[in-house]
This record gives C-alpha cells, structure tokens and sequence, in this order.
C-alpha cells in the first residue's frame, strides 16, 4: 500500500491530486489543510473513501501543529512513500497581487516574510519533520510545489518580488534537502505545476486542473534517484534555475 502526504489539500492542486491519486490502486492519502472543518469538498472526498482517504488538521507554519500531526501519523502508521509540499500562498492570487508583497514602493517586510515562512520555509520543515517516516518508505519521495516564476534564467522582465522569490528559494532549499537525502535514497525536486486556472492562477491561466494534473502525476511517479535535486515542469521537461 503506497502512503502519501499532500499539504494544501482543501482546494486546486492539492484537492485535484488527492483526487487523481484515489484512482491507483493500493494508495493511501493524508489530506492535509489548515482548516479541515471549512474544506468541504476536501471532506466529501474522504466521506465516500473513508479507508483511503484521511483529512488531518496542519499549519504548516505553526510548530505546534506540524508536531500534533507528525505525532498523530507516526500512530497509524510506520512509513510515508511520498509527501508533497503543495500548500503556498499568493496573496490576492495573480490577477490581485497585494501590493505590500509585489509593488517596489509599497512593499511591506511583515507581509513579505509571511510568503517565504509558507512558500520557502515550510516545506523544508514539514520534509524534516516526516523524514523518519520517509526513511521508512518505499522509493521515497518528496515533491516541492515551485513555480517557473521562480526561475532566475526566465526572468527578462520586472518582478512582483516576494512569490517568485519565495519559489526560486524553494528550489534552493530542494536542492539541499536532495543532497541531504541520497543517502537515505530519498528523492527531492521542484516541480512547476503549471499556469493553472485555480484561485491563485487566475480565470487567464493556460491550463485547467483536469489538462496538467494527470501529466504532473505521471511524472512524479516516473521520477528516479538520478531525478534528485532537479527542477522539473508538470510535462516531464526540465526547468531552468
């Protein structure tokens, strides 16, 4: 039975892979999300898979919370297969960037950090916390959820700042956890999930959920230890740093 972790699990990305991974067979899924008691569709996905399917309360910025969680899983069960740091804000989204993280100006350092505390830094800490059950697992994995915005090589024009930012040192701290984790044959990389038409992606992203997540699932699941520490698009294809 393959066990996974999904972060961010109440709505677009993290909802649609929980839903995607619900059609292999012999898989399991911690559904993760801040508030499991306002994320209705989360809930009625877990109501019709009740032995496939559990919804965990986790701020992933909140110690207290990551440790409550890692706690309560490392009780049911003795091994993760993959977890999948997909939880990240954009505050007001892509068509409604709040201007305290995006506009040179009116930027805000409090605003700013709350970016990188949930888009850089947590999935470092999540991934650290977990990693004696991922140590257990089966050709582990750990899938960052980036964004080519993050790309420094893509870059050829003005920046809102704090989101790519936040990505491009997330694919740093990706790199650093895949050297950390060869040894315990634990993959790691940065995955760009695409421009999808989500609350944050906005009603003019290129893709729909239905498009990308199948592809995105295919290859993460086709990833292997020589894979570790890349930065990957959801089609297959290399992203550039």
């Amino acid at each position: 039975m393959r066990r996974i972790l999904i972060t961010g699990s109440n709505r677009g990305i993290g909802l649609a892979l929980v839903k995607h991974y619900l059609t292999h067979d012999n898989t399991t899924i911690i559904a993760t999300c801040r508030n499991p008691d306002q994320a209705d569709d989360l809930s009625t996905v877990a109501i019709h898979h009740p032995d496939r399917v559990t919804v965990l309360q986790l701020d992933v910025i909140d110690p207290q919370s990551i440790a409550d969680a890692v706690k309560t899983i490392s009780e049911r069960i003795d091994r993760l297969d993959m977890l999948i740091n997909n939880a990240g804000i954009l505050p007001g989204g892509v068509d409604n960037r709040d201007p305290k993280i995006s506009a040179f100006g009116q930027l805000d350092p409090d605003a700013m950090l709350q970016v990188f505390k949930v888009n850089t830094i947590s999935p470092v800490i999540i991934t650290q916390s977990f990693a004696d059950l991922l140590r257990n697992g089966q050709d582990a994995r750990v899938i960052n959820v980036s964004s080519d915005a993050g790309s420094i090589t893509l870059r050829d024009k003005g920046c809102d700042y704090s989101y790519p930012s936040s990505k491009t040192g997330l694919n740093m701290m990706s790199r650093c956890l895949a050297g950390d984790l060869r040894d315990d044959n634990i993959i790691v990389v940065s995955l760009h999930p695409g421009f999808i038409k989500t609350d944050m992606g906005g009603v003019n992203a290129h893709l729909t959920l239905d498009q990308a997540i199948p592809q995105m699932v295919e290859t993460i699941d086709n990833l292997t230890m020589n894979n570790s520490g890349q930065f990957f698009n959801w089609d297959g294809k290399i992203v550039p740093w």
